[in-house]
């Protein structure tokens, strides 16, 4: 409900003196009006409203000369009764009214309320567009869609659990539900939703002068209908409603007569009241029209339905005016009230029979829609909006402050906190407890991270060098198991490659390499002058495969005894002179594996390397023997892998084998001679009679580790080499793997540790019901999301608290500051002050006290949570907190426990309040005098019942300002 603030309403620092100005020349001096108010307010207020130079309150009561005058100003009374009723007149400075006075004076300004209201009451027609939610809601129903159009961030809860529709008066023990705004599900493919709608002053979507229709808009909503209904998505699977509305008839049916009774429930449903006759015929003269010209039913009817969806009659909800086109009008306003949407069959039938203007067909009704799932879209919509809990999610506290905040940047604290509140609105719905157990209730539904978050100090256990001696102990002992194994190994291991050169001369005394050697040095003393004669690359493939793993291991060819005169199908060997060693080569195909072969020419036995580089796997045979076998998947880069290969004097053959899984393919090669050692150069430049029996010695060993005829005694070996090596790193890398811990080195593990823990549990969809045991916490008002989107980056802001408090829990917001007044000491400055004490000095200007005499003390009772909503007995520089102060001048508290609690004894405040903005949210406007005597008949009414939610919801529909 909107009432004018402190600064700029009739009454506040005017005070009172508007009665006096009113009553100069009322003439009525028998009236109550002449015979109590005059007098009251002559005596208090005339100095500042009309007896000086300078009116205050930006209101002149001079102007007002008549008891007449003053009734012609709903608005002006009712704000004087807001001012009086909120002890905002008289002001601080003044001395107080006395109780009796007040309550007679509030008491006879209602009476002329009434009769105020009764005689201006507007004439003024409201049209209201559809926002947002309203419109994807209404479309999901009309046509039984399976799930959302477009993304909705506005429904914040994703409930996993059924608690609201199970038809049980509890809320289970645990629910399951999670945030949904930052991480919304998708709507219909090829969808574009319209922007989101502005926010009235207190923070609803649905108010009529909000939602306006500019040409931009109106082109949205029709390429909108287009959109949605040629949407891949808008299908028989998705539709619920497809053979209702666009199954092609039967073929013995009459079409045109099938047509218009289908579009008669489609228009129906959508114009939410009956379509005229001439309308009817229209669009079923259309749908038969495309039909005639070729379309098919299913493209005739969507047409039409384009059409329908796009009509200002489905965009729009107009105030009735006929009494019968009232009845659908008050069902509709029911249902957008209830469930965001338009009204369903049944809703549209008891209209139609003019039984919703029964209280007692009405009341029924009300039980049913609070009974229907679609009751989840009012839960979605109000209680977020009414406590603009979307403002959580521009709050960005300094990580240097509370790293925790934003650890987990998909889902930040926000996206927990904010399902507190939410939760408490959803139980107190369900249960249908009091209003007021929203500001105190005795319990509250927490997560594993809101439990950490309010009640531990956000910090890993604390490491201790008894912790680092716990832990070393077990690690030191498995160590000395490790380090016996890895002994032994290193030792085989050792024994083994001391022992090698032996074992092959051991392993080859049955062969006579005399000949060979002698061969082998004579040429060795001229191969530095003689070069390999390579041949260009030959390539055949790409064979396909079933997967990667049949593409590396099966045999295409025959790797052993290359055939380039033979075919395989449609492949067959073609030379590839562009594939030049030492550069990446692209290949094409997916699944498959390429074959590439060569000759290499030695004038000598000796040794050469492979440099090579694949994408993904190759196997390489030299000689018709497989000298390298490598599966792995990845990017092929130069020199991935090396193979060291023996040649033999003469032709040798080189096939590579490379193998793709998917994404790249490609290899790289490079053949390079590796240098002999230079003890074995200067053996060989000693001419053979002359050479030392150690260099006989040495150039027989070199032979021995090169020679192609003890290849494959060498390949054993070196099998035995590789496992005994294996075992070894093994053995190394278990020791290595069991180091003992630093004391950082475990801190920093266990804040790892914990670090995930945090994450974890802000992924967590759990919500416990909890005893609200420490009154600290619980209800709105102390909830971590309304005191996170009230603080700065780097400081609580007390004013914007206080303004919530206002606006939302006593609904009396206050102005902006004016644009005169000097913002607020800079923290950089005076770090030895508290944020009272900055204040106080804001406060000496006079543009800012009015204003802060209510905002301070309810911002000010919030002091002890810090800027993420968690308690703190102290400001980061040391000083105390003081969240002392006096609630409507009439509450003195200590902090924020006696602040609640003066709050809840002000039931009757917030329940009222909390009615207008039900009643606001109901009519989807502002509320002007005559509704606010609503609201105050609508808690009279539910006052026996302690303001129970459902009981307010239900008054204020039965209530005559929602009727009619």
């Amino acid at each position: 409900m909107d009432l004018m603030p402190v600064r700029c309403r009739p009454f506040t620092s005017l005070n009172c003196a508007l009665i006096l100005s009113l009553g100069v020349n009322a003439g009525a001096e028998g009236s109550e009006f002449g015979r109590f108010i005059k007098p009251l307010f002559s005596k208090r207020c005339i100095k500042c409203h009309g007896g000086g130079k300078k009116v205050k309150g930006k209101v002149n009561l001079k102007v007002i000369k008549s008891e007449k005058q003053f009734l012609a100003n709903s608005k002006l009374i009712k704000d004087m009764i807001q001012a009086v009723d909120a002890h905002d007149m008289p002001p601080e400075d003044e001395p107080a009214l006395d109780e009796k006075d007040r309550s007679h004076l509030i008491a006879s300004l209602k009476t002329m309320l009434r009769e105020s209201a009764i005689a201006n009451v507007g004439k003024e027609t409201r049209v209201r567009r559809l926002n947002r939610f309203q419109y994807n809601n209404s479309i999901v129903d009309l046509f039984a869609l399976k799930k959302d159009i477009f993304l909705l961030p506005e429904k914040m809860m994703l409930r996993h659990t059924n608690y609201v529709t199970s038809n049980a008066d509890k809320m289970p023990a645990v629910v399951n539900v999670s945030c949904q705004t930052l991480n919304a599900r998708e709507g219909f493919k090829g969808l574009d939703p319209f922007p989101k709608d502005l926010r009235a002053a207190h923070g609803f979507d649905n108010q009529a002068n909000q939602l306006t229709l500019s040409a931009l808009l109106l082109d949205s909503f029709l390429q909108l209908s287009q959109s949605l209904l040629s949407s891949p998505d808008f299908s028989p699977q998705n539709v619920g409603n497809w053979e209702r509305f666009f199954k092609e008839p039967d073929a013995e049916a009459n079409m045109k007569k099938e047509t218009r009774k289908r579009l008669e429930l489609l228009m129906m449903a959508a114009f939410r009241t009956p379509a005229d006759r001439r309308t009817l015929t229209r669009y079923t003269d259309y749908v038969m029209s495309k039909i005639k010209k070729g379309a098919s039913y299913l493209d005739g009817m969507k047409a039409a339905t384009s059409a329908i969806l796009a009509s200002p009659l489905f965009l729009f909800r107009y105030e009735a005016k006929s009494r019968k086109l009232a009845r659908y009008e008050l069902a509709s306003r029911l249902s957008y009230f209830l469930w965001g949407s338009g009204p369903d069959d049944e809703l549209l039938q008891l209209a139609k029979r003019g039984k919703l203007s029964r209280s007692k067909d009405l009341s029924k009704t009300i039980d049913r829609m609070m009974k229907d799932r679609k009751i989840l879209r009012f839960l979605d919509s109000f209680p977020s909006q009414w406590m603009q809990l979307e403002n959580v999610f521009a709050a960005t506290p300094d990580p240097k402050i509370n790293r925790y905040y934003h650890i987990d940047p998909r889902n930040p604290a926000s996206t927990q906190m904010v399902l507190e509140p939410l939760l408490l609105f959803d139980a107190v719905f369900v249960e249908n407890r009091p209003v007021a157990e929203l500001i105190a209730p005795s319990f509250s539904y927490r997560s594993d991270f809101l439990k950490t978050w309010y009640e531990s100090d956000l910090r890993p256990p604390t490491v201790t060098k008894g912790d680092l001696e716990e832990v070393n102990r077990p690690i030191k002992e498995k160590r000395k198991d490790l380090e016996a194994v890895f002994s032994e190994k290193k030792k085989t291991l050792d024994a083994f490659l001391a022992a090698m050169p032996e074992q092959v001369k051991q392993k080859s005394a049955a062969v006579d390499l005399t000949v060979w050697q002698a061969k082998w040095e004579a040429a060795s003393v001229e191969l530095a002058s003689k070069s390999l004669e390579i041949s260009n690359w030959h390539r055949i493939g790409p064979f396909k495969a079933a997967n990667f793993d049949e593409a590396h291991n099966k045999s295409f060819v025959d790797e052993t005894m290359v055939d380039r005169s033979q075919t395989h199908g449609r492949l067959k060997w073609k030379e590839a002179p562009k594939l030049v060693d030492g550069k990446v080569h692209g290949l094409s195909g997916n699944n498959c594996a390429t074959y590439l072969f060569r000759s290499i020419r030695s004038p000598a036995v000796q040794v050469l390397e492979f440099s090579l580089g694949s994408d993904d796997s190759f196997k390489l045979w030299v000689n018709g023997k497989m000298v390298a076998d490598k599966k792995v998947l990845r990017g092929v880069a130069p020199n991935q892998d090396k193979v060291t290969v023996s040649l033999t004097e003469g032709e040798n053959t080189v096939l590579l084998k490379v193998a793709n899984g998917g994404g790249g393919y490609g290899f790289y090669f490079k053949a390079q001679e590796l240098v002999l050692p230079g003890p074995v150069i200067a053996a060989l430049k000693e001419e053979a009679e002359k050479r030392t029996a150690e260099q006989k010695d040495l150039l027989t060993s070199y032979y021995y580790s090169i020679a192609p005829e003890l290849a494959d005694i060498r390949r054993d070996l070196n099998f035995r080499k590789i496992k005994l090596t294996r075992e070894f790193k093994q053995a190394q890398s278990a020791l290595n793997a069991r180091k003992l811990k630093t004391l950082n080195g475990l801190k920093r593990e266990v804040q790892a540790k914990f670090d995930q823990q945090m994450r974890r549990k802000l992924r967590a969809k759990a919500y416990h019901r909890v005893d609200t045991s420490d009154p600290r916490y619980g209800g709105v008002i102390t909830s971590a999301a309304m005191l996170t989107m009230t603080s700065g980056p780097k400081r609580t802001l007390p004013i914007s608290r206080g303004a919530w408090i206002l606006e939302v829990i006593l609904n009396d917001p206050p102005p902006p500051p004016p644009n005169d007044v000097p913002p607020l000491i800079d923290e950089a400055d005076d770090k030895h002050l508290t944020i009272r004490e900055k204040f106080a000095k804001h406060r000496e200007n006079p543009g800012c006290a009015g204003c802060h005499s209510r905002l301070d003390p309810l911002g000010f009772a919030l002091e002890n949570y810090d800027i993420t909503g968690r308690w703190r007995d102290k400001y980061p520089n040391g000083r105390e907190v003081d969240a002392s102060g006096k609630l409507l001048k009439k509450h003195d508290f200590a902090g924020a426990v006696e602040f609640k609690q003066s709050l809840a004894k002000e039931e009757q405040r917030f329940a009222k309040a909390f009615t207008a903005h039900l009643m606001r949210f109901a009519l989807a406007r502002e509320l002007g005098p005559a509704e606010w005597l609503a609201v105050e008949s609508v808690v009279k009414k539910t006052e026996p019942d302690n303001h129970k939610l459902k009981s307010l919801m239900r008054e204020v529909i039965l209530s005559d300002t929602f009727r009619r």
